[in-house]
């Protein structure tokens, strides 16, 4: 057997980027799974609790997401971090809470945990349709929605993803979800 034949670069050479697949157009009548992204066929990314937003947010950047999933020191899942969490209002709040820096500023004091986190059942998604997605993100007033089945996160359901696939912008208010979230906004 003979080996590959090898060369030296004479030029400029570039990465391959592998982002998110890309979603073909779709109905509001087409299935929901078709715009679902599903860990059991893509990566599912992660970062530590105890990393700082900058750098975590620079890995969204360098990976091509907009959420990650975040993970404690004995692995296990505890949240979900977004660039809407790095970028808005949230660390702002931790840094008026104490006498802190931005690079003070962990992951875990701004993410959304596992405990507040509502999720959709991946048997309801295999039945549902892209509009009952569409209206679920405006129930919600949440830009991402996670699909669980049993005690597993099966997939996530990402705004701009839909967007993308039907081709429209989605009119999407963050609204309060308890008394807690009130007086916090009035607070600040």
């Amino acid at each position: 057997m003979s080996n590959m034949p090898l060369r030296r670069v004479n030029g400029p050479i570039s990465l391959v980027e592998a982002g998110m697949p890309p979603v073909p157009g779709v109905s509001p009548n087409d299935p929901a799974v078709s715009v679902m992204t599903d860990f059991t066929k893509t990566a599912v990314f992660s970062i530590g609790e105890d990393v700082g937003i900058d750098p975590s947010l620079l890995y969204m950047k360098a990976v091509g997401v907009r959420f990650l999933f975040v993970k404690d020191a004995e692995n296990r899942l505890v949240g979900l971090v977004t660039t809407t969490d790095i970028q808005g209002e949230k660390p702002l709040r931790h840094l008026r809470s104490g006498n802190f820096t931005r690079a003070d500023v962990l992951v875990k004091h701004i993410m959304t945990p596992v405990s507040q986190w509502e999720v959709t059942d991946y048997s309801d998604v295999e039945k549902a349709k892209v509009s009952q997605v569409v209206d679920s993100f405006k129930a919600a007033g949440r830009r991402h929605l996670v699909v669980a089945e049993r005690d597993l996160v099966r997939g996530i359901f990402s705004a701009t993803r839909v967007e993308q696939a039907l081709g429209v912008k989605l009119d999407i208010v963050r609204t309060a979800r308890s008394f807690a979230e009130i007086e916090r906004a009035l607070m600040y």
